[in-house]
């Protein structure tokens, strides 16, 4: 099996898939390209990119500091992410922990500095400008990057079909539920969706999907069904089936534990 496969979005876009099942995206800009994520660290994405996709170079753009996300990082000269991930970067995405995931090898640690994305913060490669959109909550520096010209979000973890909120580094429902509301302030600047897992793509009406489960959670009304993810007891807004599809037929949901509830 290859180790990546990929896909044009749209126009200069890609979505690039790990066998691993987690996909991430590049842009190709006049000078340089904008990857989004490098996956689990599987194979070599940056001679996959080269060979493949563009010659031009590239700047990693890491939306948060889970083990699917950072762990192609090492084979980069440009690394970006909001440092307030940085617990989670060090305790989640680590060479030990995504090792243990796989019998094959994966990637170093990136040993570079990580440059610092603050909110609002702007990439300009020309013919696109990506806006890095905070939205607190999966992690403390969860960003969605914005492509203005494109007209996409780069949701991935941040607002999805099962979003997690269930450790030390997760936000309570409220203030997640705050960051979405900021998120939907720009809800007329993108027409498309995009995710790192599942489908890989939703329609718009997710985040307001996603917001009601915040109100239905904090007013006590949601269905508040009990699954068992990563040794934890965990509880879906809104029950799904075992296909991971709401029983209602909406999508978005909540995964959380009791103490985010509030």
């Amino acid at each position: 099996m290859n180790t990546f496969t990929h896909e044009l979005i749209k126009e200069n876009l890609y979505r690039i898939i790990e066998k691993s099942g987690v996909c991430f995206y590049i842009f190709i800009g006049e000078d340089r390209a904008l990857l989004f994520d490098s996956g689990y660290g599987l194979g070599n994405i940056r001679e996959y990119i080269e060979k493949n996709i563009t010659d031009k170079p590239v700047t990693l753009i890491l939306s948060h500091g889970h083990l699917d996300h950072v762990g192609g990082a090492a084979l980069f000269d440009e690394v970006y992410m909001n440092r307030d991930d940085d617990p989670v970067l060090f305790s989640f995405g680590t060479y030990e922990v995504r090792q243990s995931r796989f019998d094959e090898p994966v990637q170093p640690d990136y040993k570079g500095e990580i440059k610092n994305i603050r909110p609002y913060d702007e990439f300009d490669v020309g013919n696109e400008t990506v806006v890095m959109l905070p939205v607190k909550g999966h992690t403390p520096g969860m960003m969605v990057p914005l492509l203005k010209k494109t007209r996409a979000a780069i949701f991935g973890d941040a607002c999805g079909v099962g979003v997690l909120l269930f450790n030390e580094f997760s936000s309570c429902v409220s203030e997640y539920r705050e960051s979405l509301l900021t998120l939907k302030k720009y809800e007329n600047d993108y027409d498309l969706i995009l995710r790192n897992h599942g489908t890989f793509c939703s329609e718009k009406d997710l985040l307001d999907n996603v917001i009601e489960c915040c109100d239905l959670i904090l007013a006590g009304k949601d269905d508040h069904h009990p699954v068992e993810r990563m040794g934890k007891i965990l509880y879906e807004a809104k029950q799904r089936d075992e296909k991971e599809n709401r029983i209602d037929g909406k999508f978005g949901d909540i995964l959380y534990t009791e103490d985010k509830a509030r």
